[in-house]
């Protein structure tokens, strides 16, 4: 037999409508909610699909980090709950049954609770009465109207919290130098996403490969701030040279392109002319100029791939034009 549960409570109320706050213990909210999939009912389902690994991630914040979940949960409570609010003792009545609050924000973060080793009390806002179209109406609304903070100030504003890895605090410094003094300076937006700029996001997802492998991955972030202060000259100058429309640096699909060449532009330089002068890193990076980057649209990764498959190809192609040329033929 299912047994009623009263908690704490506080009705607010916003344009003649109410909902209900409270704090419940993880095993309770384990033991009564719900999330309608879309994947699950096409009818009328309505979330996203849940991310494992990211629920994995909150339990381990939890219970390894110490970490806190302040912000609530969204619940909708469903006709077998038998929800209601004591006005006279400030508290929320209903009965403990499978399936009897829908989830309506915070799948994630209340996986994240169902999968940590301890138990753990968190904040919950509850919706009484509503019918499907409501319930439908308030998850759209949370998730468009009441944006979160952007990723990109995320990244920003994290060295203040001393829990930036060692490859986020050289990217950290680089950006900052390149936005000083490069081709660049001025075109880096550190907080907030800006057409015909470059974000930390952007900046920190495009150069991640230099710090796993390649000339640079163990080098002081001086002697990288220098070859990347080169090769935005050079790969500036040779965009130029293409007369394209879209070839620009901070086009963020051509930056991402552009380094996912960088190592092997900075080692041909290296091999063919022993430096990593910006004359030198141009003559290697000159057959893509040949390239007519107003015929790529769109961002997506299936874009991002083209390109680079066709700055490679061109790469490739001038190299073996050369190498396979007859002594005969070169003078």
């Amino acid at each position: 037999m299912n047994r009623t549960a009263r908690f704490n409570s506080i009705e607010c109320t916003q344009n003649n409508k109410s909902f209900y706050i409270s704090i419940l213990p993880s095993d309770v909210l384990k033991n009564i909610c719900f999330v309608s999939r879309r994947e699950e009912n096409s009818e009328k389902g309505f979330q996203r699909s849940l991310n494992e690994t990211r629920a994995k991630d909150i339990a381990k914040y939890l219970d390894d980090f110490k970490g806190v979940i302040p912000s609530a949960i969204i619940l909708s409570a469903q006709d077998n709950s038998k929800f209601l609010f004591d006005k006279e003792k400030n508290e929320a009545v209903f009965v403990i049954a499978p399936s009897s609050f829908m989830v309506l924000d915070g799948q994630h973060r209340l996986y994240g609770l169902f999968k940590a080793k301890n138990l753990y009390n968190i904040p919950v806002i509850i919706f009484n009465k509503l019918n499907t179209a409501d319930e439908v109406k308030l998850f759209i609304d949370i998730n468009t109207t009441q944006k979160g903070v952007p990723s990109t100030l995320l990244l920003d504003i994290k060295n203040l919290t001393g829990r930036e890895t060692k490859k986020e605090d050289k990217q950290r410094q680089l950006f900052d130098k390149l936005n000083s003094n490069s081709v660049l300076a001025g075109y880096l937006s550190a907080s907030k996403s800006k057409t015909g700029f470059i974000t930390r996001v952007s900046f920190n997802s495009a150069t991640n490969e230099i710090f796993e492998s390649g000339f640079f991955q163990d080098k002081d972030v001086e002697t990288i701030y220098k070859g990347l202060k080169n090769y935005l000259q050079a790969s500036e100058k040779v965009l130029k040279k293409s007369k394209s429309e879209k070839a620009k640096l901070t086009n963020a699909t051509f930056f991402k392109a552009l380094f996912s060449i960088f190592n092997e532009v900075i080692d041909k330089s290296l091999k063919d002319y022993g430096d990593l002068k910006p004359e030198s890193l141009e003559n290697v990076l000159e057959p893509i100029s040949k390239l007519s980057y107003d015929n790529y649209t769109g961002t997506s990764n299936a874009t991002l791939t083209r390109i680079v498959s066709d700055m490679r190809k061109e790469l490739n192609e001038y190299e073996r034009r050369y190498i396979n040329m007859p002594n005969s033929d070169i003078f």
